[in-house]
């Protein structure tokens, strides 16, 4: 019986429910609850998408005006530096005595470049690897105009090292001379000694020099050895050595003071060593 009972339970409603699926009133009432359900959410996917349409319209939009103003911009930039009204031409020197015009126009670099690519750092750099100039300035101006002032270094000695002639300013700074003038004291090399490295001098030395040519106008000609320092030949022929240039003005006044000792003693003299605290003659 029980099992009789479970068949007819799954007839009943494998049935009831295949009826209901076939009744003619179901199928329509599905689907026009799907046309409404539809019809009710059409007008809300039109509005999202006309608001959406805005938004990519003003996206676009604002793009393309950038895009628009990008190009006007690369433009006007290709216009700055290929219009030939803004070429370089000839700079304007100012302020080199010894140094030549051309050779600083040559190393500046800047004929017929675009004023909007000059750099005065880099001009200003370049011309510092000419040894007569210590400082440049370099100035620009529209719509092609470049300017260099440049300061040479002032020479206060003649160098003659192996039968060539240079400038030494007081910095010591070796440099090429542009010309030989009587107004400078000379400096002879005896051994090439007197320059470490061939491109400076000590400055006290130059000091030294100058000090002694200020007290003593005659003496024109100063010499270097390895190893007797500076030294000069005196008025009288004497050989006069000062060492290195430490205590130059009491070196000084020691040899004012013996100098005239000796022309009082005329005694025949070679040798005045001034370059310890007891001067010896010789």
């Amino acid at each position: 019986m029980t099992r009789r009972n479970a068949r007819n339970r799954k007839r009943k409603r494998f049935q009831a429910s295949s009826i209901s699926a076939l009744l003619p009133g179901t199928l329509d009432k599905g689907r026009k609850r799907g046309q409404s359900q539809q019809t009710k959410r059409q007008p809300r996917r039109k509005r999202r998408s006309k608001f959406l349409a805005r938004i990519t319209a003003r996206w676009e939009f604002s793009h393309y005006f950038a895009a628009l103003l990008a190009t006007i911009g690369l433009l006007g930039v290709f216009l700055l530096f290929t219009d030939p009204r803004f070429a370089v031409e000839t700079p304007i020197v100012s302020g080199n005595q010894y140094t030549d015009t051309n050779e600083i126009i040559s190393m500046a670099a800047v004929d017929h470049a675009n004023i909007f690519t000059v750099n005065p750092d880099q001009i200003t750099a370049r011309l510092s690897l000419i040894p007569q100039i210590q400082e440049a300035h370099v100035r620009l101006g529209l719509p092609n105009r470049v300017s260099i002032d440049v300061m040479e270094r002032a020479p206060m000695v003649l160098y003659v090292r192996e039968g060539e002639a240079f400038w030494v300013d007081m910095e010591g700074k070796i440099f090429p001379a542009a010309e030989l003038t009587a107004d400078l004291p000379v400096l002879l090399d005896d051994d090439n000694s007197a320059s470490m490295d061939g491109k400076r001098l000590d400055p006290s030395l130059i000091q030294a020099i100058t000090t002694l040519n200020a007290s003593m106008p005659e003496l024109t000609e100063f010499r270097y050895r390895r190893d007797y320092g500076l030294y000069f030949l005196s008025p009288e022929g004497w050989r006069v050595f000062l060492g290195d240039a430490d205590h130059m003005t009491e070196k000084l006044l020691n040899w004012q003071s013996i100098r005239q000792q000796l022309i009082q003693q005329g005694r025949q003299i070679e040798i005045v060593d001034l370059r310890f605290n007891n001067v010896y003659v010789r």
